[in-house]
C-alpha cells in the first residue's frame, strides 16, 4: 500500500496564468476542437475554462454530484447485471454517457472510516478524519457526564477542527470569500448530513440554499413514499422477487437474535422505516426534481448534490456489484401467473439468501435513470455550458453475512464475558462506550485504559464461523492508537485515523477519540449498541439490546473503492488508473476554481491531468 502523507498542509493558491501557460492551454484547446464532442459543453464555456474567467457573473460553476455508496464495479455490468457490459448494453448507460465526457479515475478510494459524514466533508475540505475530527456517523461522543455516560453530540461543523485546531474550511467557505454575491447550494437525501454542514448557526456555513427532505423551500413539493425494491421505473415490478423478513420466530429467542431477524430481509423493518419516513429518506427522483427547480429559480453557481438512494437501498435491499456472489435460490422462486420465468429471478446472495439480486438491480437501474434526468435537465437549462462537474461516491458497500450466532461479532459482549470490561447494571456507570455502524466500530474507555491492550489482543484472537465459507476466521482488524497514528499495512495509512490536535494538544477536552477502532472483514457486521442507529426513522432507547440492523453496509477496508470522474469544459477525457483519494477531488476543485482553503488539506491537485 502506498504510504500517503496525511500530515501535510497543501494550500491551493490562486495563481495567475503566465504567457507561456496561456499559449499552451489555447493550443491544447484548438488542437482538440476537431475531435471534441460538445454534447454537454459550449465553446464559450470551454474558452472560459482555459482563460480562467472566474470573475463576477462569468465564473465557471462548480457542481458535485455524489451518489452515496455507489460501487464503481457496477459500471462493468451489462443490462442484466452480468459481467461484460458494452456499448448499448450497460447496466448504467446514463452514467457511462457522462464518463465518456469525463476523466474517470478507476482506482479511487475514500478514507477510513468508509462512511458517509466524514467522506462528504473530506471531498469538500480536502481532508481525512485526521484533519476534521469527524469519526462517526450522525453523532459522536464528545465527553463524559457526571454519571459516567458518554455525551453523544450530533455531528456538526462546530467541532470540526484540523490538526492545528483551526475550524475546517470547506469549498463553500472559500467560494463565498471569493464571490460573496454568488449563490451556493447543498441538497441532500441524508437529512443529518445537511444539518452537519449547517452547524450551530454561530459561524457561516457558506451555503445559501440548504435543502433536505424535512427542510426545504416552500415552492418544492414534499418527498413522496416510494418502494425501494420496486421503484416507479421498475418495468416488471409485478413479477420480480424480493424477500420479506425472517420474522419474530424461527430461531433463538434471545432479544439480540429476535431484533436481528426482524431487520433481516428485503422486507425488513429497516426497509419499512426507510420507505415510510420519506422526508428522511427521499428518493433520488425528488432530489433531481428539486435540484432542477432550484437551478431554474435561484441559479446557484456552486452546488453539492447528494443522491442517497443507493446507500439507503444498500443497507435495506443489498448490493449486487459482484455477480460471483450470487447463487440460485432453493426452493426456486415461482413468479406470479402470467409472468415470464427469467433465470435472473432465481439469484440470491450467498452471504444472505434473503437478498434477491433482481430487486437490488432495480434500485441501481433507477439510480442511473435519475442521474440521466439530472444531467439532461441541467443541460437544458444551460447550467453545464460553463461547469466543472465532479461525479463521486463517498464509499462503496457490501452485503453482510447472516448468522444466528450473535456472539460472532458482538465485540462488547465478548469483552464482558471475558471479564475485560465490567458489565454495568441498570444504574451502573459504564467503563467503556461503543459506537458502531455496519462494518466498523469505535470503542472509548472512560476508565481503566490499561485494559485497552488486553482487549485488542483478545478480540484479535477471537474466531467466528463464516457461514459463507464454512471456515473459522477472525472477523475483524482491531486498531489501537499506535496503529491509528503509524498506520497498518493493507488496512490504514499512517495518521489516517489519528487526530493530533484532539488527542495530543486538546487532550480530548472537546472531542474524545477512540481507544480502539474495529474494522470488519469479509462482510461481517458489527451490532449497534446503546440504541445508536443513525437516522433510520426511529429513535431507539439507549437500553435497547445490541442487534444487527443492516442487510448491507460499509465502513471497513473493503468499502473504500469509490466513483471519481471529473468533467470540465474542453478538458481531457478517458480513463486514468493512477490511485487517488477522495480528498484529491476537493483540492482539484479548489485549483480549477481558483479557491484557497485555509485549513489543512491532504489532497493532491489533479488539474494537470485534466488540461
Amino acid at each position: 500500500m502506498a504510504k500517503d502523507n496525511l500530515r501535510g498542509n497543501h494550500i491551493t493558491t490562486n495563481k495567475q496564468i503566465c504567457r507561456r501557460s496561456f499559449l499552451k492551454k489555447v493550443t491544447a484547446l484548438l488542437g482538440g476542437l476537431t475531435f471534441m464532442d460538445w454534447g454537454l459543453f459550449s465553446i464559450k464555456g470551454a474558452l472560459a475554462s482555459v482563460l480562467g474567467t472566474n470573475k463576477g457573473n462569468n465564473q465557471e460553476k462548480l457542481i458535485f454530484i455524489a451518489i452515496d455508496a455507489l460501487h464503481p464495479k457496477y459500471f462493468e455490468l451489462d443490462a442484466r447485471g452480468l459481467p461484460g457490459g458494452s456499448e448499448g448494453n450497460w447496466l448504467m448507460p446514463n452514467i457511462h454517457a457522462f464518463l465518456k465526457k469525463s476523466l474517470w479515475y478507476r482506482n479511487a478510494k475514500s478514507y477510513l472510516p468508509a462512511a458517509t459524514d466524514m467522506n462528504h466533508l473530506n471531498v469538500l475540505a480536502g481532508t481525512s478524519s485526521a484533519q476534521s475530527g469527524i469519526i462517526s456517523v450522525w453523532a459522536q461522543p464528545t465527553g463524559w457526564d457526571e454519571n459516567g455516560e458518554a455525551i453523544v453530540t450530533r455531528t456538526s461543523m462546530s467541532f470540526a477542527r484540523d490538526d492545528k485546531g483551526r475550524p475546517v474550511d470547506t469549498l463553500f467557505h472559500a467560494w463565498k470569500r471569493r464571490w460573496p454575491e454568488s449563490k451556493t447550494m447543498l441538497i441532500t437525501g441524508k437529512e443529518w448530513v445537511g444539518e452537519m454542514f449547517r452547524g450551530n448557526g454561530s459561524d457561516s456555513s457558506g451555503i445559501d440554499i440548504l435543502v433536505t427532505g424535512p427542510n426545504h423551500p416552500d415552492y418544492l413539493k414534499p418527498p413522496l413514499k416510494e418502494s425501494l425494491a420496486d421503484p416507479h421505473t421498475d418495468i416488471d415490478a409485478a413479477c420480480d422477487p424480493e424477500s420479506t423478513r425472517l420474522g419474530l420466530f424461527g430461531g433463538s429467542m434471545n432479544p439480540n437474535n429476535v431484533m436481528t431477524r426482524l431487520y433481516t430481509g428485503q422486507g425488513s423493518l429497516l426497509t419499512w422505516q426507510m420507505e415510510h419516513f420519506a422526508n428522511h429518506f427521499p428518493h433520488d427522483s425528488w432530489i433531481v426534481d428539486s435540484t432542477l427547480e432550484i437551478f431554474k429559480r435561484d441559479k446557484p453557481d456552486m452546488a453539492y448534490i447528494l443522491l442517497a438512494q443507493c446507500d439507503d437501498a444498500g443497507h435495506a435491499i443489498g448490493c449486487a456489484w459482484d455477480p460471483s456472489e450470487f447463487i440460485n435460490v432453493n426452493p426456486p422462486y415461482k413468479p406470479p401467473e402470467g409472468c415470464e420465468k427469467k433465470p435472473e429471478y432465481q439469484l440470491v446472495s450467498s452471504r444472505n439468501k434473503l437478498l434477491f439480486k433482481e430487486a437490488i438491480l432495480d434500485v441501481i437501474r433507477d439510480i442511473d435513470i435519475q442521474f440521466g434526468r439530472l444531467i439532461a435537465g441541467l443541460q437544458r437549462q444551460g447550467v453545464l455550458d460553463k461547469a466543472n462537474v465532479i461525479l463521486l461516491s463517498d464509499h462503496s458497500a457490501v452485503n453482510h453475512l447472516y448468522t444466528e450466532d450473535f456472539s460472532s461479532t458482538d465485540c462488547v459482549g465478548l469483552l464482558e464475558s471475558a471479564g475485560i470490561i465490567e458489565k454495568p447494571g441498570l444504574l451502573g456507570k459504564k467503563e467503556m462506550y461503543a459506537f458502531s455502524v455496519s462494518s466498523y466500530g469505535v470503542l472509548y474507555w472512560r476508565k481503566n485504559k490499561e485494559k485497552v491492550s488486553e482487549a485488542k489482543a483478545f478480540l484479535l484472537a477471537h474466531r467466528a464461523l463464516n457461514p459463507q465459507t464454512g471456515s473459522k476466521e477472525c472477523p475483524w482488524w482491531v486498531l489501537d492508537r499506535s496503529d491509528m497514528k503509524n498506520g497498518l499495512e493493507e488496512v490504514c495509512l499512517p495518521g489516517e485515523l489519528y487526530h493530533t490536535y484532539y488527542v495530543d494538544a486538546d487532550k480530548e477536552q472537546t472531542v474524545i477519540w477512540p481507544d480502539l477502532i474495529i474494522l470488519a472483514k469479509n462482510g461481517w457486521q458489527i451490532p449497534v449498541y446503546n440504541g445508536q442507529i443513525p437516522n433510520v426513522g426511529i429513535k431507539a432507547p439507549t437500553w435497547s439490546p445490541p442487534w444487527r440492523v443492516y442487510n448491507g453496509g460499509h465502513g471497513s477496508v473493503d468499502t473504500l473503492p469509490i466513483v471519481a470522474a471529473v468533467s470540465i469544459p474542453a478538458g481531457k477525457t478517458g480513463l486514468h488508473d493512477r490511485p487517488i483519494r477522495i480528498a484529491d477531488l476537493g483540492v482539484t476543485a479548489a485549483a480549477l476554481s481558483g479557491l484557497k482553503l485555509k485549513s489543512t488539506t491532504i489532497g493532491s491537485d489533479l488539474s494537470k491531468d485534466l488540461i
